[in-house]
């Protein structure tokens, strides 16, 4: 994060958090990997979709609406490793190796749980073809544009007075949410992400931009697109688990099956007990008809999953899912404390910086004058808006 004023200053100068502001937080890891679908090559043959994308997909929101703040998160390859320790097989479907990078692991664990990711992806993959030389040449390849466009984008967001947050153990969803539960209460916020775990933040002053379908979606739309509010989101997770991260679910229990036995999901706000205790009428239902009780309900019952969790379902899934508590390291906390609302000083941004960037990067679409000019028009207005409020802050602590 680049040249902020510390919270402290602010801390003496509480007039600089009066003015209602709207602010936007990018989900950067979920937007970049949408963004890296565009094929764009410069001239030397390199790969540059990801960041005119990106830029682009700024420029377009920043039109829809004049952003007092605009900040981006972004994952790095060991974020989630605070919830791998809670939960080990987290996101082991995608070839993660927290346990390499964690130093309070001993050697004895990790090459236990080396060994026992191997197993479970040999199982994983029985039934699958092998990976070809080209498909694992591709994903190497698309690894390297993330993470090279990653870079790039960082430097210029900081000639553009866009705040970027990037913690190597700390997940952007929890920036996000951290950003959320500490924001001022008349502060309006946008996350953009096509990530449906964000929209457990969703409130009457937060909502989210899904990129992929081009829609807005808050609390007045959610049910209508979701068919549940979004006050269930975390519920609906804790007990169906989450395939793409690898978090596990009840054993047995289905989405359609959770709503089957709560109807009132779709409704009201629903707990953990009040699922159990249905469960448990249920199986005295069948069992006062003389009928066997549904395995799945008992499941319910008992917190049983196929998954490995070592300790109580529920707290565990509880703890990687919900994000009013977020999981962030103490550095992360620290920047985002430090940070928030801070004046941003103007010494050494300019557009003359980022177009010499754009040049040196070879970014072909925007290297003409008239090309580079009318992109970033959008802009400006957050750029003003940044520079007098530093200029404000100057003003009042000379």
């Amino acid at each position: 994060m680049a040249q902020p004023v510390r919270k402290k200053i602010i801390q003496n100068h509480p007039e600089l958090l009066e003015k209602s502001t709207y602010t936007l937080l990018v989900d950067g890891t979920n937007m970049l990997k949408i963004s890296n679908k565009d094929e764009r090559v410069n001239t030397d043959g390199i790969h540059y979709g990801g960041v005119f994308q990106f830029l682009l997909q700024l420029k377009i929101l920043l039109q829809k609406k004049d952003f007092d703040y605009v900040y981006v998160f972004f994952d790095d390859e060991d974020s989630g490793i605070l919830r791998y320790n809670l939960y080990n097989d987290y996101k082991s479907n995608r070839d993660k190796r927290y346990a390499e990078h964690n130093s309070e692991i001993s050697d004895y664990m990790k090459e236990y749980n080396e060994n026992l990711k191997r197993m479970q992806n040999a199982i994983f993959n029985k039934n699958k073809k092998s990976k070809t030389k080209e498909q694992i040449t591709q994903e190497e390849i698309e690894k390297e544009n993330f993470v090279r466009e990653r870079s790039l984008l960082m430097k210029y967001f900081n000639e553009l007075y866009i705040r970027w947050v990037f913690d190597d153990k700390t997940e952007a969803d929890d920036l996000i949410a951290y950003y959320v539960k500490n924001k001022k209460a008349s502060d309006k916020v946008v996350i953009v992400s096509a990530d449906e775990d964000l929209s457990q933040l969703i409130s009457d002053t937060v909502c989210i931009y899904n990129p992929r379908l081009k829609k807005f979606v808050t609390h007045i739309n959610f049910k209508d697109i979701k068919g549940y509010i979004h006050e269930n989101v975390v519920i609906k997770k804790i007990f169906c688990g989450d395939i793409s991260d690898n978090i596990g679910n009840i054993d047995g229990l289905s989405e359609s099956r959770l709503f089957e036995l709560m109807p009132e999901i779709k409704e009201r706000p629903i707990t953990i007990n009040e699922v159990k205790e249905r469960a448990a009428e249920k199986i005295a239902e069948r069992k006062s008809e003389k009928k066997k009780p549904l395995k799945w309900h008992e499941n319910i019952l008992n917190g049983v999953s196929k998954r490995n969790y070592n300790g109580d379902f529920y707290d565990i899934n509880n703890k990687l899912i919900n994000l009013s508590n977020p999981l962030l390291t103490e550095d992360a906390k620290k920047e985002m404390d430090e940070t928030m609302y801070a004046p941003m000083d103007p010494e050494g941004r300019s557009f003359t910086n980022l177009y010499q960037y754009i040049v040196d990067d070879n970014i072909t679409d925007l290297i003409s004058h008239n090309s580079f000019s009318n992109f970033f028009s959008s802009f400006k207005s957050l750029i003003d808006k940044e520079n007098r409020r530093y200029s404000d802050f100057i003003k009042k602590n000379i």
